[in-house]
C-alpha cells in the first residue's frame, strides 16, 4: 500500500525548500522595514536590531529616522545622539529631513514624559542638524516652550531650558516677552527664564511688560513679593528704576521685599542706591539691612569704598558692625584689614562685641584669614591688631606664634576692654597656645 502523502519520510528537495523558506523567514525578520522596527521596539534583542539600522548607511534615511524614533521612544535617546554625531553630515542631512517631522509629533504625544523626550531628542538633533533646518526646530521647540511657560507647568528634560532658549537665542527672549506681556498668564517661570536668558533689550521689555500687568497682578496675588521678585531677576533699567522708588516710597513690608529683588541680579547700576540707604541715619533700620546685603552681592572696589565710608563715620556701633560684616562678604579676605583700620579710633569696643562681631566673621574665612591677621599685626590702629592677635589664636598655626611674640611688649589696649587687658597680654596667650598645638 503506498505511504499517504503527508506521513512518509522528507524527500531531498522538501528539506531544502523548507531550509530556503526558514531562511528567508529569518532574513526578512532581520531587514529593516516599517513594521519589523515597530516589531523590534518589543522584543529582546530589537534594540541591537534598532541601533543597527540607525547605524547602516545602506538603509535608506526614512528607515534610518523612524529607527532613531523607535529608540528614543523606549528610552535610549543618548544612543540615537551618539550614532548620529558620528555619521557623515550628509547621512545626518537626510536622516533629519525624515526625523524631525516624527520629532514633532511626538512632541504631541498624549503622555507628558513622551512630550518631553520628543522634546530633548529634538535638541539634540538641532546641534547636528543643517542650517535651513534648525530653523523649523526652533520653532517647535519654541511652541512646546510657550506652552508650558502660559502654562506655569514647566518641566526639565535631559536639556535644561536655559541651555536650549540660549542656543535659539533671540527669539526666546521674544517669546518670553510675549508670555510676560499677556494678562493672567503664570508669570515667574518666565521671568525667570528670561532673567538667564535674555539679552538687555529684552529683558528691559519683558520688564515693561511686567509692570504694565502689576495693578491685576497685585490685585488678584496673595504673595504680592513674588511679583517684585520677578523684575529683580529681570532687571534692567525699567526693572530697578520701579523697584528703587518702591524701597524708598512703599508701605510696611513693600519696601524690604522691593530691595530683596534689587539683590537678586547683583547689578553694579544698584550700586549707589544701596549705598545711599544703607547709610543713612534717618532710613529704617530694616531696609538698611536689606541694603547692606545688596551692597554685598555687588561686591567690588566701588562697594569696599562705600562700605569704609560708613564703618568710620556712622554714628551707631550696631551699623559699623553690620558694614564690616558686608565688607567680608563682598570682598573676603582682601577686606579684613582696610575694614578694621576703618573703625573709629575713638570709639569704645566691648571685648564681647569685638569677639562675637569681628573675630567669629574672620574666622568664617577659615585660612584664607592667615595672611591678612599676619599683616594686621603691623597695623598702626591697636583695634586691628587686637582683633588680629584673637582671631589668630583661633584660626592661626604653630608657625605664627613667633609674629604673635614680638607683639608681646605691646602696652596699647582698646577703650571699652576690661583693665589691664593689653594687646601683648592677649599676644603672650595667644602665642603660648598656638605652640602647644605643635
Amino acid at each position: 500500500m503506498p505511504v499517504p502523502t503527508g506521513l512518509g519520510p522528507r524527500s531531498p528537495s522538501r528539506l531544502r525548500w523548507g531550509l530556503t523558506l526558514l531562511a528567508l523567514a529569518t532574513a526578512c525578520s532581520s531587514r529593516a522595514t516599517s513594521e519589523n522596527i515597530a516589531l523590534w521596539k518589543t522584543t529582546e534583542k530589537g534594540p541591537d536590531r534598532l541601533h543597527e539600522a540607525l547605524a547602516d548607511h545602506s538603509v535608506p534615511a526614512k528607515l534610518r529616522a523612524q529607527a532613531a524614533a523607535a529608540l528614543v521612544d523606549i528610552g535610549r535617546a543618548d544612543e540615537v545622539d551618539t550614532v548620529l554625531a558620528g555619521a557623515p553630515a550628509d547621512d545626518r542631512a537626510e536622516i533629519a529631513k525624515s526625523l524631525i517631522p516624527i520629532y514633532e509629533t511626538g512632541m504631541k504625544d498624549a503622555s507628558p514624559d513622551k512630550t518631553l523626550e520628543y522634546r530633548d531628542a529634538l535638541f539634540s538633533l538641532r546641534g547636528m542638524a543643517p542650517p535651513e533646518d534648525q530653523k523649523r526646530i526652533d520653532e517647535a521647540l519654541l511652541g512646546s516652550l510657550e506652552s508650558e511657560m502660559r502654562s506655569g507647568k514647566v518641566r526639565q528634560g535631559r536639556h535644561s531650558l536655559d541651555k536650549m532658549m540660549t542656543a535659539i537665542g533671540a527669539s526666546s527672549g521674544e517669546m518670553l516677552v510675549r508670555v510676560l506681556a499677556t494678562p493672567d498668564v503664570p508669570y515667574v517661570p518666565a521671568a525667570e527664564m528670561l532673567g538667564k536668558v535674555g539679552d538687555e533689550t529684552a529683558r528691559d521689555r519683558g520688564a515693561a511688560a511686567l509692570v504694565a500687568r502689576a495693578p491685576q497682578i497685585r490685585a488678584a496675588d496673595k504673595s504680592p513679593e513674588k511679583l517684585d521678585r520677578a523684575l529683580g531677576m529681570i532687571g534692567g533699567p525699567t526693572a530697578v528704576k520701579v523697584l528703587e522708588h518702591q524701597a524708598t516710597t512703599g508701605k510696611g513690608d513693600e519696601t524690604l521685599t522691593a530691595a530683596r529683588a534689587l539683590a537678586e541680579r547683583r547689578d553694579p547700576t544698584v550700586l549707589s542706591f544701596a549705598l545711599k540707604i544703607a547709610g543713612d541715619p534717618r532710613a529704617d533700620k530694616a531696609l538698611r539691612d536689606e541694603m547692606f546685603g545688596v551692597v554685598e552681592g555687588i561686591g567690588g572696589l566701588e562697594a569696599e569704598k562705600g562700605l569704609l565710608g560708613i564703618i568710620s563715620s556712622d554714628k551707631e556701633e550696631i551699623v559699623r558692625y553690620r558694614a564690616f560684616e558686608a565688607m567680608l562678604g563682598a570682598r573676603k579676605a582682601e577686606g579684613i584689614v582696610p575694614a578694621l583700620e576703618a573703625f573709629p579710633a575713638s570709639a569704645a569696643y566691648k571685648k564681647v562685641d569685638v569677639d562675637d562681631l569681628l573675630v567669629k566673621l574672620i574666622e568664617k574665612l577659615g585660612q584664607t584669614a592667615r595672611p591678612p591677621l599676619l599683616q594686621a599685626l603691623g597695623s598702626r590702629v591697636p583695634l586691628a591688631r587686637m582683633t588680629a592677635v584673637m582671631t589668630l589664636a583661633h584660626v592661626g598655626k604653630p608657625d605664627d606664634a613667633p609674629a604673635l611674640a614680638k607683639l608681646t611688649s605691646d602696652s596699647a589696649s582698646i577703650k571699652g576692654f576690661p583693665p589691664g587687658d593689653t594687646i601683648g597680654k592677649e599676644a603672650a596667650e595667644a602665642a603660648e597656645a598656638l605652640k602647644k598645638r605643635s
